[in-house]
Parts: C-alpha cells; sequence; structure tokens
C-alpha cells in the first residue's frame, strides 16, 4: 500500500482534529533544528516512536516502510560520522528521524481534504493582500505528505536492493532513492495537470495559468 495515504482508524491521533496535528507539526519541526544536543535529539525521536506506535496503526501498513526508515537513518549516520562525528551523526539521526516520524504519524492518520481544509483556512486572511491561499495550501499540503512519498522511495529502493543483494552502500541505496523520489515527484506534476491545475508564472512547461486548482 502508499504510505502517503491515510489509514482508518479509532485512535486519539486519528480523532484528534487536524488543526491540532498540523500545528503540533510545525511547531515540532521547528523544534527539531532548535534542539542542540544528541540525548534530546534521541528523546525526540523515541517521543516520535511513541506518537506513530500510540496511532495503533496496522502492522502491515508499517512494516516495509519502516526497514526503510531505519535504513535511510542508518546512511545518514554514517555519512554523518565519515564526514563530522560521531555526536553529529546522532544528533542528525535523532532530528530527521523524529521529523520524519511525526510528518508520517499526521499523513497516516489525516486525509488529504482535511490537511488542505486547514491549510486554506489559516492563509485565507492573506488574500487581502493578493495572496494566492489556493496555491499556497496546495503547496504546504503536499510538503507535508513528500516526507511519507520519500519514505516510500527508500523502502523501494531498498527492496530492489535486497532481491539484487547487493551489499548497502550510497551507490546501492541513495542514488535509487533520489531516482526514484524524482520520478514520484514528475508523476505528481502530470497528475496535477490532469486534474486541471495551473501551475504559477504563467508558464507552460508542464501547464498553464496562474498557480491554483482550476475550479468549476
Amino acid at each position: 500500500m502508499s504510505i502517503g495515504i491515510a489509514v482508518p482508524g479509532d485512535s486519539w491521533l486519528h480523532r484528534l482534529p487536524a488543526a491540532w496535528k498540523l500545528g503540533g507539526l510545525a511547531v515540532a519541526t521547528v523544534g527539531m533544528y532548535v534542539i542542540g544536543t544528541w540525548p534530546l535529539a534521541m528523546a525526540a525521536l523515541a517521543v516520535a516512536v511513541l506518537v506513530l506506535a500510540s496511532a495503533r496503526l496496522p502492522w502491515s501498513a508499517l512494516r516495509g516502510p519502516m526497514r526503510a526508515v531505519v535504513v535511510l537513518l542508518v546512511v545518514l549516520g554514517l555519512v554523518q560520522w565519515w564526514l563530522v562525528d560521531g555526536v553529529t551523526a546522532l544528533r542528525a539521526v535523532g532530528r530527521v528521524g523524529a521529523a520524519v516520524l511525526l510528518a508520517w504519524a499526521v499523513s497516516l492518520t489525516t486525509p488529504v481534504a482535511q490537511v488542505l481544509a486547514v491549510l486554506e483556512r489559516a492563509l485565507r486572511p492573506l488574500r487581502r493582500l493578493g495572496v494566492d491561499t489556493d496555491h499556497w495550501a496546495l503547496v504546504l499540503s503536499l510538503a507535508v505528505r513528500s516526507v511519507p512519498l520519500m519514505v516510500d522511495a527508500a523502502q523501494q529502493a531498498n527492496e530492489a536492493r535486497i532481491a539484487r543483494g547487493r551489499p548497502l552502500s550510497v551507490r546501492s541505496f541513495a542514488i535509487p532513492v533520489v531516482v526514484r523520489a524524482v520520478r514520484a515527484s514528475e508523476m505528481l506534476a502530470d497528475a496535477l495537470l490532469a486534474r486541471g491545475y495551473e501551475p504559477a508564472g504563467g508558464r507552460r512547461g508542464r501547464g498553464r495559468g496562474r498557480g491554483a486548482p482550476r475550479r468549476g
């Protein structure tokens, strides 16, 4: 199954209003960059794991992607350790891991329609300043969904690596992840255009118009 699709459930996280979830995610994500020590980063990662576990999602929806997340964090930690030091590696793994798991938890427990509705309400006052709020609500919604899509790309790359019997390395894992992420973004752009989305700037490279979903 695609990990970017909300999974029905009755946990406290499912019942929590979408506005609270998105607000909490925004605060938590910003807070990750304030964390200056690796123990706090690891504590944030532990809290994120507990939040995801408390959503009581089926293991079948988590098993494959979770392996990909672990591999992604291991690669990140090794690269940071090799380029900088062990403390920096632990801090980076804690920060990124916590942000990914929290965004994943929100994505799996919140339908896209609810996310867009919250963002449109939050941005509505900016219409008086001439801001295309429909466009930016969609952009922010896609930003939230991009984390699960990246995990999905990592999962597919890891499964392909295992199927080919290749050892874990930048060439066998990181590069395929980037390639798959680019493909996913291109497919998403094509899907938006097929549904009448008009990119900003008035250019027709992949579409046309002002940068908002075409209505009517």
